[in-house]
């Protein structure tokens, strides 16, 4: 009997429907709005980390938390936020982030949407973060010398955040990194 029923189990894969996937970019876009707009009941965006730009701006880095527990939610959708954050910048809030960010944002995201494509390249160097501004489309190697950069940016030792970013804000422009 539990021969049969194990052939049963077996024989019938799940079919998921709730994942990015299967939404589509406007629907992911109006899931996404609801957490910016702090309207989710699951989800919320905290923005209390801060990192200074080659010209000691501050930029706001955005990290989905999950309303249940408190903590950081690493997916949503079977996705990364980050994903969820640039189709919502394309289709739900493009007024905000400009019109030559949004065209380029449009024709290079279908590219990040595979595991063989491009990279989601976090200029902040937080793998967390949503903040659309943060994050560009680019090559994995483009993506591998941002490591570099942020083994720096985000040394635990102040010192070295400081000295690295004083001493080479020409490279940090010129890579796009913070």
């Amino acid at each position: 009997m539990e021969e049969g029923l194990a052939k049963v189990k077996a024989s019938k894969k799940r079919e998921r429907s709730d994942t990015f996937w299967n939404y589509s970019e406007e629907d992911n876009g109006t899931f996404f709005d609801s957490i910016f707009e702090g309207t989710n009941p699951n989800y919320y965006l905290d923005s209390s980390v801060v990192k200074l730009d080659w010209k000691g701006r501050t930029k706001y880095c955005w990290q989905l938390m999950s309303v249940k527990t408190g903590k950081p939610a690493s997916t949503v959708r079977s996705t990364k936020p980050y994903r969820l954050a640039l189709v919502w910048a394309v289709t739900t809030r493009p007024e905000k982030f400009g019109q030559m960010r949004i065209d380029t944002l449009k024709t290079t995201l279908p590219t990040i949407k595979t595991k063989r494509g491009d990279h989601c390249r976090h200029r902040c160097g937080n793998d967390w973060c949503c903040n659309p501004r943060h994050i560009q489309i680019g090559t994995r190697v483009s993506n591998e010398q941002d490591k570099h950069f942020h083994y720096f940016l985000n040394h635990p030792n102040q010192e070295v955040r400081d000295r690295f970013r004083a001493t080479f804000p020409d490279l940090m422009k010129k890579q796009k990194v913070w």
